[in-house]
């Protein structure tokens, strides 16, 4: 974002004062920002996402995601799945975004490595600070360099353990686990289609399902 400029995108004007992540937070924690307003900053680039999505390679993916991740974490009292809309920020690498799912462990909440806050903006609990121990994000066309490129690296600067990423927008759909490793995540190979979560324990796949008005669907399985 260039420094000392103010533009408007929809309802959202952006001051002049905004010119790095320290001062977009007291903007964006303020109350003058809708809650509704999809806006990543990184990289001193202030990113805004369009609410619409693509009906089957986008949205009823992450819902079929958040569908199997819920059950399993609130059945196996594992933590906390945050879904879409959730704004998500680390103040040590200077990043804020709104992934399409989180997982936070319990003891990564007891431990005190991740808390709720919001300004103004709310009751304080519109937006996730800290390290959570899982990310995911659905690729769209205006979303994939800052999913496959600038997120992932400040991912891994902040020691989130895994990160999923999932690209439906040709098929087959793409689903890759990466892990934290040295220097970068690593993608973690598939055995028959299934790719193992360390950070939750279970083994997970996409399925390919019948075609509804036109477009691929698909199941999300685990094991």
């Amino acid at each position: 974002m260039a420094k000392g400029i103010t533009f408007q995108v929809g309802r959202v004007t952006v001051p002049p004062w905004v010119v790095d992540h320290p001062s977009f937070l007291r903007w964006f924690r303020s109350g003058d920002v809708p809650e509704d307003a999809r806006i990543t900053y990184v990289n001193d680039t202030l990113w805004v996402d369009p609410m619409s999505e693509r009906a089957f390679a986008h949205n009823k993916v992450k819902t079929a995601v958040a569908y199997v991740l819920y059950g399993l974490i609130e059945g196996q009292n594992l933590g906390q799945y945050f879904g879409d809309g959730m704004v998500y920020t680390n103040e040590d690498e200077q990043f804020t975004t709104v992934p399409d799912g989180m997982f936070v462990s319990r003891e990564a909440v007891e431990a005190g490595r991740v808390w709720l806050t919001g300004g103004e903006r709310s009751e304080g609990d519109t937006e996730l600070v800290g390290v959570p121990n899982l990310v995911i994000e659905v690729v769209s066309p205006n979303s994939e360099d800052k999913d496959t490129v600038w997120l992932m690296a400040k991912y891994w600067a902040a020691g989130i353990p895994e990160y999923w990423v999932i690209d439906g927008r040709e098929e087959p759909l793409k689903f890759t686990i990466y892990r934290h490793g040295r220097g970068e995540y690593k993608a973690v190979r598939k055995t028959g289609g299934w790719a193992k979560s360390a950070v939750l324990g279970r083994s997970f796949r996409f399925v390919p399902g019948e075609k509804v008005m036109g477009h691929p669907t698909y199941g999300f399985e685990m094991r």
